[in-house]
């Protein structure tokens, strides 16, 4: 059973390290096969002549049929023929692997095949020893059913048989000496490695393997394969009544632990939702709008969005001035920019545009090359992980460390029978164990809240997103004109069509008569806001979707084997 923890290793590592798919391969041929009758003949003179049966199910057409035989370390294998019904096949032959040629269409057929394995037997000063892979881990193919039959060179009562893996305790004696290993059903990537002794008189024309008596160290190693078959029962037992243990526990304490963490954030939420008061408001800045609206809008973050806003926010802060002709012109380079406004102002101006201004038609022109395609990208990037940096200086996550070790301690206890389950065949408390440490690791890695600051953050937002389409024209002209602008850059960035409406409603009710506007400048500014933000969103969102398309679409040996590297497999073609 002790194969199996190679197998479970890798799959284990591919399914939880990374999130890799293994090569699966595919078959252009649709088969099964439904039955396999293997005959070994030991010679006197130490070879073997083997006979195969393989039945074949088809569904549509093939080419014919495969057998990989690989020889063991001192063997080899000669005259290999194929045949059906006693008609010769053509075989090919491509190192261990043989084609048979066999056309066909939604047909079951049934191919000999037959050669001989030279120096097959072992034999020593008191036995001869037949120990042979019929398949190994490398076979591709699944056999529905298969017996193995060894029959000596003369009839004999003097038998020792024994088989490992899918062959382990398949064993029969027959009357004559020969031995039956019925096998049943072999899984495809299964080892089944056969051994069979007798006595060596029997093999009088054979060479002489080792000069030593090797009777007593093969009766040995069967006692040593029941014994660990029954350590292994015991210890499968053991385990399934551990298993009954802390699969509960475990599943418990993650259900208290994830209902505790639900309740902490309510709780939290609530809170803040009392703290926030009923009146409308434009939110203080906690935070500069392009840091907001990334904070916020998480996942769903839409850089061409985001930029525009950013580019209104330099506006309103007197760093950037709208001139004609849709040209922006930098007024101060440096003096209270932040970082992330210092990126994007080097890579607008310095980088798209002439230097100290900027035009959609500098943008246009510069995504017409494709080489610069990859620096936009590049620059964006760079840019939003300078938002990152204001964002996590401002401590707006709770890293809830007691919980997430917690959560760390209780995946590494259950660890270990990730290992033992499946070595011992609990393929059932397997599954569940898996399920239980891997979502306590990804709890583990990835419980980080929003702290007190971080709710109060969006939620205030989020209240101005549900209260500004609902404010009267009194209330808006009650607001002062930069809370008006960020307002509208806020929805320009969160790309919110019921802010942007509402506000070009607002602005539009000074255009007739302005005479009765209490503060035109005000007026015209959110005027000039509302006439570039979309225009300004329009371009930057379709120079990030080219440079997308154009940078995606850029970018984008067997080991195993039987006893003595023997073994081999089928398919078909």
């Amino acid at each position: 059973m002790r194969w199996r923890l190679k197998a479970f290793l890798v799959l284990f590592i591919g399914a939880i390290v990374v999130p890799f798919f293994f090569p699966s391969v595919s078959y252009a041929v649709d088969y099964s096969i439904t039955g396999v009758q293997i005959d070994a003949y030991l010679q006197e003179n130490g070879d073997v002549a083997v006979t195969e049966k393989h039945t074949y199910a088809f569904d549509g057409k093939f080419n014919g049929i495969t057998r990989e035989i690989v020889p063991k370390n001192g063997t080899k294998i000669m005259k290999l023929k194929a045949t059906e019904n006693g008609k010769s096949l053509r075989v090919e032959k491509e190192e261990d692997l043989y084609k048979i040629h066999r056309k066909g269409k939604e047909e079951t057929i049934t191919v000999e095949i037959a050669y001989t394995i030279k120096n097959g037997v072992d034999v020593y000063a008191d036995v001869a020893e037949f120990y042979w892979p019929f398949f190994d881990d490398r076979n591709e193919s699944s056999y529905d059913k298969m017996n193995i039959i060894i029959h000596p060179p003369k009839e004999t009562k003097d038998v020792i048989a024994f088989g490992y893996d899918t062959a382990f305790d398949k064993e029969e004696m027959l009357a004559d000496g020969s031995v039956l290993f019925q096998l049943g059903e072999v899984p495809s990537g299964e080892n089944g490695d056969i051994r069979v002794a007798y006595n060596a008189a029997l093999f009088p024309g054979a060479t002489i393997t080792a000069d030593k008596m090797m009777k007593e160290e093969i009766l040995g190693a069967k006692k040593k394969l029941y014994e660990q078959a029954v350590a292994d029962m015991k210890m499968r037992e053991k385990l399934s009544k551990i298993a009954l243990f802390i699969i509960p526990i475990f599943s418990a304490l993650l259900l208290i632990t994830i209902i505790q963490m639900i309740i902490r954030e309510r709780m939290k939420k609530l809170g803040v939702e009392q703290a926030i008061q009923q009146a409308f408001f434009i939110p203080d800045e906690k935070l500069s709008l392009p840091a907001t609206i990334l904070f916020i809008k998480g996942t769903s973050y839409q850089p061409g969005e985001a930029m525009s806003a950013a580019l209104l926010d330099l506006v309103r802060r007197g760093y950037v001035v709208k001139m004609e002709d849709n040209r922006f012109q930098l007024v101060k380079r440096s003096g209270g920019l932040l970082k992330h406004e210092q990126v994007l102002v080097d890579f607008l101006f310095n980088e798209i545009g002439t230097g100290d201004e900027f035009t959609f038609d500098n943008l246009r022109t510069y995504m017409m090359k494709k080489k610069n395609h990859e620096k936009f990208q590049t620059q964006t990037l760079k840019w939003q992980q300078a938002i990152r940096q204001e964002i996590k200086g401002k401590k707006l996550y709770d890293q809830n460390a007691g919980t997430r070790l917690f959560l760390l301690i209780a995946g590494l206890l259950l660890f270990p029978f990730l290992f033992l389950f499946p070595i011992y065949d609990l393929f059932g408390w397997f599954t569940a164990a898996l399920i239980l440490a891997v979502t306590y690791f990804v709890l583990a890695a990835s419980y980080i809240t929003k702290s007190w600051d971080g709710w109060m953050i969006v939620k205030e937002w989020r209240f101005l997103e549900k209260g500004l389409p609902k404010l009267s024209l009194k209330e808006w002209e009650d607001l002062t004109n930069d809370e008006q602008m960020r307002g509208f850059i806020y929805g320009i960035g969160m790309k919110d069509e019921g802010i942007i409406e509402k506000n070009k409603e607002f602005v539009q009710s000074f255009k007739h008569p302005l005479e009765h506007v209490h503060n035109h400048g005000d007026a015209l500014n959110m005027q000039t806001m509302l006439l570039i933000g979309p225009y300004a969103s329009t371009h930057f969102h379709s120079a990030y979707k080219t440079s997308q398309s154009t940078t995606s679409s850029s970018s984008s040996s067997s080991t195993g084997g039987g006893v003595g590297g023997g073994g081999g497999g089928s398919g078909a073609f």
